[in-house]
């Protein structure tokens, strides 16, 4: 392109990103307290939807100066177009059944295919770095889920406080050489989840009320893994790398030596098994169930998970995210020196945004 047309996408991108920077801050924060409550979402900010900023982030990538923060617009605003689109609104308001979700993905494959020319979980994994998880675990059926992990979802008799979970925190922070405000919200019922106001700067991460099973545990250091990512990395993470360090870090549970004590399970291990072979199950469904509900017997629930209906695309991510972290834990070891997993995290994300920038 002209060098007109470099200036005229960067002039549109400065102004996008200034209003992001302006709005997205608040609003995460609104979305995480509604979130922890149970209560309804806030609207995005109108610059996420317009047109124009779709446009921009994909005319940045033809330029290779401006191809990361038009990645990084592009990963912010895709999954939101995708479920802002009429068909799939409505298909997601219905009652979930396993009927009601191959309806839901058609809709998520047709308005996908329409916008950008691809469907929505091929554009989703590419877009976050699973496009190239092993073809041998997608290609063929899953192994049977294993029953429940005895102990892993109980109380164990420990049961940890704000003060255990800032303490932890302070240990990964001083490790890893990473700084920033994070502030955790108290559920009774959400999902644990993590919500990154600024990148580099502040973070909301919420968590369960009461922490007394191994489950719980592992939940929050997942989570704790997330922190460090968005304290770590510009914004934009792939998906991938930002699982891959959630559970790189969350095994800490499993090592007597590592984790901080109270905060160790015997479990955990086999937990972590049988999380593989469930998100295998639900990729190999999800890859599928537009043309067709999975069989009774190959249904690992009455219901689809919660996952499936509203976090397409995520079970090929946890997935390549387990092998991600074995190979940087073979490269930094399980307690490295501040900034090496940063780096580390970095080397695995640079080839997935070259590839995430030829998508569109």
């Amino acid at each position: 392109m002209e060098p007109c047309d470099l200036v005229s996408v960067e002039l549109r991108l400065d102004r996008i990103e200034a209003e992001l920077a302006n709005e997205l801050p608040p609003h995460m924060r609104a979305v995480a307290r509604a979130y922890a409550r149970g209560t309804e979402l806030p609207p995005a900010p109108d610059v996420v939807h317009r047109a124009v900023t779709l446009a921009t982030a994909r005319d940045a990538l033809a330029h290779p100066i401006l191809a990361d923060r038009g990645l990084a617009l592009l990963r912010l605003v895709v999954p939101i177009a995708l479920e802002a689109d009429p068909a799939v609104t409505a298909a997601r308001a219905a009652r979930p059944t396993w009927d009601a979700l191959a309806a839901l993905a058609r809709a998520r494959e047709a308005a996908a295919t329409a916008r950008f020319g691809h469907g929505a979980i091929e554009l989703l994994h590419c877009l976050h770095g699973t496009a190239t998880v092993d073809v041998n675990l997608v290609a063929t059926p899953p192994p049977v889920l294993p029953p429940p992990i005895a102990g892993w979802a109980e109380p164990d008799g420990i049961t940890l406080d704000n003060a255990a979970i800032s303490h932890v925190w302070d240990a990964i922070r001083a490790r890893h050489g990473v700084s920033g405000a994070v502030r955790f919200e108290h559920t009774d019922s959400a999902r644990p989840r993590t919500f990154v106001v600024q990148p580099r700067g502040e973070v909301v991460v919420v968590i369960p009320a009461q922490i007394a099973t191994p489950a719980d545990r592992f939940m929050v250091l997942h989570e704790l893994g997330h922190v460090l990512a968005a304290l770590a990395m510009p914004a934009g993470i792939p998906r991938v790398v930002d699982e891959a360090a959630a559970a790189y870090l969350a095994r800490a549970i499993e090592r007597v030596d590592d984790a901080e004590g109270a905060w160790h399970s015997a479990a955990a291990g086999p937990a972590r098994l049988r999380r593989g072979i469930l998100a295998r199950v639900l990729d190999h469904i999800e890859r599928r169930i537009a043309h067709a509900p999975p069989a009774i017997a190959d249904r690992p629930a009455e219901r689809p998970p919660w996952a499936l209906w509203h976090d397409p695309g995520a079970q090929a991510a946890y997935l390549a995210a387990e092998a991600m972290a074995d190979a940087i834990e073979r490269a930094v070891g399980p307690a490295p020196v501040p900034g090496a997993l940063a780096e580390a995290l970095a080397a695995q994300r640079e080839p997935i945004d070259r590839l995430g920038a030829t998508i569109l």
